[in-house]
């Protein structure tokens, strides 16, 4: 009997242990030479429910407009750093973002010297952000055959609150520059 109790005195508390959820952050690279680094993004983007800060150099993916535009429909705050310096190599970045225009997302240009070549996407309900040197086109997400034809990147994904508050603090930062942005 005695045995009994103290075996679960002692095993009580481990089990609660490996039972308890971590509270560590979740980190995560995704490698483009073989994922489909665009799926979670775009998931990121459709289970948003308060705010979607997005910086980019170009886009030429109309999806992931098409979903942004989709997150302001249904309420969400959608706001865009860009960067109109981008569309001589890149005339599709014209279309997007008058896409963007047009559905009343605000924005704010980059026109100081040196271009706006932060690549994020910050959502505030789930306390996430993903950034990397991909910009925000088919070809920078996912391969066209895995690891032989693809654009080399890795997307980095982070909830961990101390990265998360750092970009938050920056995006606001230049989102109220007027000196370097209108």
């Amino acid at each position: 009997m005695r045995q009994k109790v103290f075996s679960t005195i002692f095993l009580l508390p481990v089990v609660f242990l490996f039972l308890a959820s971590s509270s560590r952050a979740a980190e995560r690279l995704c490698d483009t030479s073989f994922e489909d680094c665009r799926a979670p993004l775009l998931a990121l983007i459709n289970n948003e429910t308060v705010a979607i800060d997005t910086a980019f150099w170009f886009s030429d993916d109309p999806t992931f407009a098409n979903t942004l535009i989709a997150a302001k429909n249904r309420g969400v705050q959608v706001r865009v750093l860009m960067d109109t310096r981008a569309e001589d190599a890149h005339p599709q970045n014209t279309q997007i973002l008058q896409q963007l225009v047009n559905a009343g997302i605000p924005m704010r240009e980059r026109f100081a010297t040196g271009i706006l070549h932060w690549k994020m996407m910050m959502f505030a309900s789930q306390g996430t952000v993903e950034f990397s040197g991909a910009n925000f086109t088919v070809s920078e997400f996912k391969p066209y055959t895995p690891y032989l034809n693809y654009t080399d990147e890795a997307i980095y994904f982070s909830d961990d609150p101390a990265v998360v508050n750092s970009f938050k603090s920056k995006y606001d930062d230049w989102w109220i520059d007027t000196v370097s942005y209108r």
